[in-house]
């Protein structure tokens, strides 16, 4: 029997994937376990395998293309079985279909022979999710009537009801169209004060057009969506509902320098700085467990763990693959997984469960010479360290009784908290322990 296979969900907050190349040929073999595509989830490549046998009947998605997740992207089954009426059973319901496979809600055959004045849910093409999403948020059918559908065959999602029900009547009072809007809400939903705006800009006075001569020349443009648009979302999520509070400070490197070199003259791995700030985090967040928080539906969750990330910028965007329980382990072993975690998030290589929960992360931009910056917490957690380059700077020390100015490589580190979650003092207990780890890190082996 023959099997449609649809864009599947591999990660919590994933909506959509990319599909990156197809591995088998419209006609050619299937055998159960071959890699029939390969696609582009929220951070990384990954590989997905056929469940059934039979031939690549039908492809309905072309390489480097999006689609929605649980939407029908290729049908396998018998080389003498029709695609099309596969398609056509599975969308009308014939087979087992995902939650968000739309389905037509048909009017009672009274309500079909009268004419229609007003648009009613059973004329829309709706998903089961955005069906529900209407009768929850008590949305009028009739200002979605116009709404062009991403779904399969054309079925009206969740994802594409993108305003709240607020912004609807608003748009309706105003006569705003809610298809020209652009939401800043969670997930791209249109608020309220994206209408109020856009009335606004619709009623300022349109600018001169500029001349010829001085148009922008374009290189190039993509879409805002995939692995860009899910960092985007997430990041402006988080900055917009957790309040961020910064601690700054500089470490004087030169004792941390020593150390390292003496590590590497008897390590069988060659210790990193990036290696040393995970282990010298780990053993900050565990005197401090504060700091190792997370705030998930109401509740503040401190953990035992010290799950550290590390951001890295790979082909694919910026991903944060997660060194788990550092507190067990050696610095030698977290070097090793932190050097192999890297390699493969740059290639693209990582299953979600390697970039996937943390306690907290650590931005290092040292190495591109940045001399300071600031870091955006990456949610659920409530932590996030930003290390800098390491400079050589005049500083004051005292010798003898004398304060004296000397030359020291220092390095800028700043921590950005939740602060709804973490308060001001233990932030900057924390970032005292830390600094004194770094510029003495033998203590980061007791």
């Amino acid at each position: 029997m023959a099997e449609v296979i649809c864009m599947p969900k591999l990660g919590f907050n994933m909506d959509e994937g990319q599909l990156v190349r197809w591995c088998k040929s419209v006609g050619e073999e299937v055998k159960k376990g071959d890699v029939l595509f390969e696609i582009n989830t929220d951070k990384t490549t990954m590989p997905v395998e056929s469940t059934d046998e039979g031939f690549l009947l039908k492809t309905m998605l072309e390489e480097n293309e999006y689609a929605e997740v649980f939407t029908p992207i290729a049908v396998v089954g018998g080389k003498d079985e029709n695609p099309e009426a596969v398609l056509q059973a599975y969308g009308g319901g014939e087979s087992t279909s995902a939650e968000e496979t739309p389905v037509v809600e048909a009017a009672p055959a009274e309500e079909k022979a009268a004419p229609q004045t007003e648009v009613a849910v059973g004329d829309l093409k709706l998903t089961p999710k955005a069906k529900r999403m209407i009768q929850e948020e008590g949305i009028d059918p009739q200002s979605l009537s116009s709404i062009e559908g991403t779904g399969y065959e054309g079925g009206i999602t969740a994802k594409d009801i993108k305003a709240s029900p607020l912004a609807r009547k608003l748009a309706d009072k105003t006569g705003v169209d809610l298809s020209t809007v652009t939401g800043t809400g969670v997930g791209g939903k249109v608020m309220k004060a994206d209408v109020l705006e856009a009335k606004k800009t619709a009623e300022e006075p349109k600018a001169e057009p500029v001349s010829s001569c001085c148009s922008k020349k374009v290189a190039s443009t993509v879409p805002y969506k995939g692995i860009r648009k899910i960092i985007g979302e997430k990041l402006a999520e988080s900055k917009f509902t957790a309040p961020h509070l910064y601690f700054t400070d500089a470490i004087d490197t030169t004792n941390m320098t020593a150390f390292r070199k003496e590590m590497n003259e008897v390590s069988e791995r060659k210790i990193t700085v990036s290696d040393i700030l995970v282990y010298a985090a780990s053993k900050a967040l565990t005197k401090y467990p504060g700091i190792n928080t997370s705030l998930v539906d109401g509740n503040i969750i401190t953990y035992e763990s010290t799950n550290v990330g590390v951001a890295v910028a790979g082909d694919n965007g910026l991903i944060v693959p997660v060194i788990k329980n550092v507190q067990e382990k050696t610095l030698t072993k977290v070097s090793e997984e932190n050097r192999d975690l890297v390699d493969r998030a740059k290639e693209g290589k990582l299953s979600p469960e390697e970039y996937s929960g943390g306690t907290f992360s650590i931005s290092n931009l040292g190495m591109f010479g940045i001399g300071n910056f600031t870091a955006i917490i990456n949610p659920p957690e409530s932590a996030i360290l930003s290390v800098s380059s390491v400079r050589k700077t005049p500083i004051v020390v005292e010798e003898d009784g004398e304060d004296k100015v000397v030359i020291r490589p220092m390095m800028n580190i700043q921590l950005t908290v939740d602060h709804r979650v973490i308060d001001g003092l233990l932030a900057a207990q924390f970032v005292a322990y830390l600094k004194e780890l770094l510029e003495n890190p033998l203590k980061i082996l007791m």
